[in-house]
Order: structure tokens, then C-alpha cells, then sequence
């Protein structure tokens, strides 16, 4: 792993600190509830080609070096992808923060 690649998994996992606390600075609090309250059930989330687009997007997203950038880019996203990463950015913080819970007891 490259020093930049290193250093942006860095700023990723700190922005996913801060939204473990509740603090989203990516996303703001309208977009995250108009995206959340759609969501049923996850079945359609597990589809191979949406978690491929959700991968590829998530990648660049992390590749993205300041937080302008990163907010400029998922503002570019058409909608779709917009509501697949956040998705994946909540079922992400929320993996972190079970597995940080778990490892506390």
C-alpha cells in the first residue's frame, strides 16, 4: 500500500470516528433522512452489480484527498449512487461501532 493510499484510508477512518459519535460532516442531516427512511429492507442493497457501483464509488470517494473534494464529489453523483453510499457509509459506521462495542466487553 502506497503512503497515499495509506493516508487517505487514514482521513476515512477518522471521518467514520466522527460519524460513530453522530458527528456526518459528508452527508447533511436531510439527505441522510431522505435516503434512510426509503430503506425497507436490505435485499436490494446485496444485489452484485449495485455493491460493485457502491465499491467503485466508495474507492473513489476515499481516493478523494480533502474533505472539499470528497463533498464535491458525492455531490456530483447522480442519485442513485448518492443513496447507495450512503447506505454503505451507515452500514459501514455501524459495523464500526458494533465491533468497537464488542471489543470494549
Amino acid at each position: 500500500m502506497s503512503i497515499i493510499e495509506e493516508k487517505s484510508l487514514e482521513r476515512m477512518e477518522a471521518l467514520l470516528s466522527h460519524s460513530a459519535m453522530g458527528v456526518h460532516v459528508l452527508f447533511d442531516n436531510k439527505s441522510i433522512a431522505e435516503v434512510l427512511r426509503q430503506v425497507k429492507d436490505d435485499k436490494d442493497f446485496y444485489d452484485f452489480n449495485k455493491m460493485k457501483k457502491v465499491q467503485d464509488v466508495m474507492t473513489e470517494l476515499i481516493a478523494k484527498r480533502t474533505y472539499i473534494e470528497k463533498v464535491a464529489y458525492l455531490k456530483s453523483l447522480d442519485q442513485e449512487s448518492f443513496e447507495m453510499v450512503v447506505r454503505a457509509y451507515f452500514h459501514i459506521v455501524e459495523n464500526t461501532v458494533r465491533a468497537n462495542h464488542e471489543l470494549a466487553h
